[in-house]
């Protein structure tokens, strides 16, 4: 099927769009994780941590609007390396809570500022109903392109894949 000149127009601007983005998500995670050694989802959590001490995995989750088991994979490596510490609340002692340690904030204090705050910055400035309609539209486009299924984890965390069916490989006419 032939498309009208209109619609390339507008599939190449949406394409490069979403190749900006991806090359500037993935350039920002190799440059943290080169000059960090810690992934670009770590040190999201661990920027968020640092404003908000005493958080949960749950808080946490909804902080950087992601799954708890997520959150909590990306915690527990913060954890082993010394970055995080976990301690029982002092009102609450079934509940744990998450602080960032002293070398988690040294850490922190040569760390570029996440790309992800950024991205939430940059979203925050368009209008309620610029937000909405783009995220309505990526939803209608994933689906459209049989993407729906696929797990949204944290950006670049490297989480480990199961039950994830292989997309069709048949092209459409």
């Amino acid at each position: 099927m032939r498309r009208q000149p209109t619609t390339q127009t507008d599939v190449a601007r949406a394409l490069n769009a979403l190749r900006r983005m991806v090359r500037g998500l993935r350039s920002a995670a190799e440059k943290v994780e080169r000059d960090l050694r810690i992934s670009a989802a770590q040190l999201f959590v661990l920027g968020e941590l640092s404003q908000v001490p005493d958080q949960s995995v749950k808080d946490l989750a909804a902080v950087t609007m992601t799954t708890h088991s997520t959150v909590s994979q990306v915690v527990a490596q913060l954890i082993s390396k010394r970055l995080v510490i976990r301690s029982a609340d002092e009102f609450d002692g079934r509940r744990s809570v998450l602080r960032v340690s002293r070398k988690g904030t040294d850490l922190l204090r040569k760390a570029p500022r996440a790309i992800q705050e950024d991205l939430l910055d940059g979203f925050a400035t368009l209008r309620l109903a610029e937000r909405r309609e783009l995220a309505n539209g990526l939803e209608r486009w994933l689906a459209a392109s049989g993407l729906s299924g696929v797990p949204a984890t944290m950006m670049f965390d490297k989480p480990v894949i199961s039950g994830v069916k292989a997309r069709s490989s048949k092209r459409k006419s």
